[in-house]
């Protein structure tokens, strides 16, 4: 959706240009880097387009109790494989170069702590944006039981989908809590991978490990809706656009390439033509060059 939206929309112009922050999750916090570091939407759907089955082999989706016996002990996928790409993608650039705030959440061990990196766009942000934009976006996507964790000797990166699969109400007090803004001038334009409905069978509710797994899941769905219901209860409605796919599309699995190829970029151009005209008020006009307390902007 994004790559048609500079197609059709901001005529080649980058996202980034007309948003005053870009808050991802996993997946999303990927996508916000690029922005952020003006790669072209275009380049940033081929990594998922081209790329997608390098990360996530097929086999894997043909053989579901081979992957049900493998994530039992062991991640699914390699890791190295994905950072490659995300080197390829971002180089040597930092999270501090992003033209546009960031808001990324993480998931910090070992001791549990939630991490959200952000651009040095206040004075307390003092170090995430040292951060390599590739280790950031490892760092945001390293999917339990999918990818290993990602850190050095005494700390640890996870998905920060385990608290904040989605991250409208962090960077909403972000937003709050860095400026003096109000919420009647906050707009947010919001692109979900899919929130299905999700119920925990009679089995689940009797307890035990296998039975807390499942429950753990649905778990993970609620904090989407929480987050939305907030972020909507604090704003209004009027002021959040949120769009995901629906129905079977919202079921596609995390590393299901073939089908997400298959569906998600016929649904993306369903969904922008549905919604044009208020998709185009948020590329009305540029914004303002964000604040910068520790770095200066890549020339």
């Amino acid at each position: 959706m994004l790559a048609d939206i500079e197609a059709e929309i901001t005529g080649g112009e980058s996202i980034a240009d007309y948003f005053d922050a870009i808050a991802g999750t996993s997946t999303g916090g990927i996508i916000a880097l690029g922005l952020g570091l003006k790669k072209r939407a275009a380049l940033i759907k081929r990594l998922y387009v081209e790329n997608g089955n390098r990360v996530f082999p097929e086999f894997w989706s043909r053989h579901p109790r081979l992957k049900f016996a493998r994530q039992l002990f062991r991640v699914l996928h390699d890791h190295r494989v994905l950072e490659a790409l995300l080197y390829e993608t971002f180089g040597d650039a930092r999270l501090g170069d992003s033209s546009a705030r960031l808001v990324i959440p993480a998931f910090l061990g070992p001791k549990t702590q939630i991490a959200v990196l952000k651009t040095d766009h206040h004075p307390d942000f003092e170090k995430d944006h040292l951060m390599a934009a590739w280790e950031a976006a490892r760092a945001t996507s390293a999917a339990p039981a999918f990818f290993s964790g990602h850190g050095g000797d005494d700390y640890v990166f996870l998905d920060g989908g385990v608290w904040a699969n989605n991250p409208i109400m962090a960077v909403v007090i972000d937003a709050l809590s860095a400026y003096d803004v109000s919420r009647e001038q906050i707009e947010i334009f919001s692109i979900g991978t899919g929130n299905q409905p999700y119920e925990i069978s009679k089995f689940a509710v009797r307890g035990g490990f296998f039975q807390w797994l499942e429950i753990i899941k649905g778990a993970t769905f609620l904090t989407t809706d929480n987050a939305q219901a907030q972020a909507t209860l604090l704003l209004g409605p009027e002021k959040i656009l949120r769009l995901e796919p629906e129905g079977a599309a919202a079921a596609i699995e995390l590393d299901d390439w073939t089908t997400a190829v298959a569906q998600l970029p016929g649904l993306a151009k369903y969904d922008l033509a549905a919604n044009r005209v208020r998709i185009a008020e948020f590329f009305r006009d540029k914004v303002a060059a964000r604040h910068r307390f520790y770095t200066e902007p890549r020339r």
